[in-house]
């Protein structure tokens, strides 16, 4: 009963009084650490949903500023559960020495997946077909600047047929800093447009 109510009001303290901005991910991806072996990765929703299937991991670049109040709320779905479900933040597209391992202990949030990696306190999804909202407190974990955004979709057996569908928001304006339309050029929009509408509201 305590972890529901501590749930209510983090989503109330995510929602109350603050445009919440939704990520845009029909921007180009890049193969992070060369972990793209098979499947699809596509956006989805007028670009508000990363639909991936296969055995993928991608990496979405930009300027990812996390403080100790970055919070994103990530509403999440797997038609087929894999090894690793989740996603982090890197600055570079490689992933493939030690301090990488122990730093992902912190960089990195599992939703799901037989195997274990990152942060533990949102792996809960258990039912494939569900669909669920995780209100992940990033700066709890870790702060800076980061310029790489990634996603995982895990399955090395030979099926490789693991699905994940995310969906980000966050009401945090300075998360991200973009230089040239991609990936968060609808989320600003967005909040443009709604920060329109309510001074139109005041006149």
């Amino acid at each position: 009963m305590k972890k529901f109510v501590a749930v209510l009001l983090s989503l109330y303290a995510f929602t109350a009084n603050a445009a919440i901005i939704e990520l845009d991910f029909s921007g180009p991806f890049t193969n992070y650490s060369n972990q793209f072996l098979k499947g699809t990765v596509e956006a989805q929703n007028d670009g508000k949903t990363l639909n991936m299937f296969g055995n993928n991991w991608v990496a979405f670049e930009g300027v990812y500023n996390i403080n100790v109040d970055t919070i994103l709320m990530v509403t999440f779905s797997s038609s087929q559960l894999g090894e690793l479900h989740g996603f982090g933040f890197d600055n570079d597209t490689v992933f493939d020495n030690q301090k990488d391992y122990i730093e992902g202990a912190n960089r990195y949030f599992q939703f799901a997946g037989s195997q274990t990696f990152g942060v533990q306190d949102y792996n809960t999804y258990k039912v494939a077909g569900n669909t669920e909202t995780f209100i992940v407190e990033v700066g709890k974990f870790l702060t800076g600047t980061f310029s790489q955004l990634v996603f995982i979709n895990d399955l090395d057996n030979s099926s490789a047929n693991a699905q994940s569908s995310f969906n980000i928001a966050t009401t945090d304006t300075s998360f991200a800093e973009v230089s040239e339309p991609g990936v968060f050029s609808l989320m600003l929009m967005a909040f443009a447009l709604v920060f329109g509408s309510r001074s139109t509201k005041l006149r």
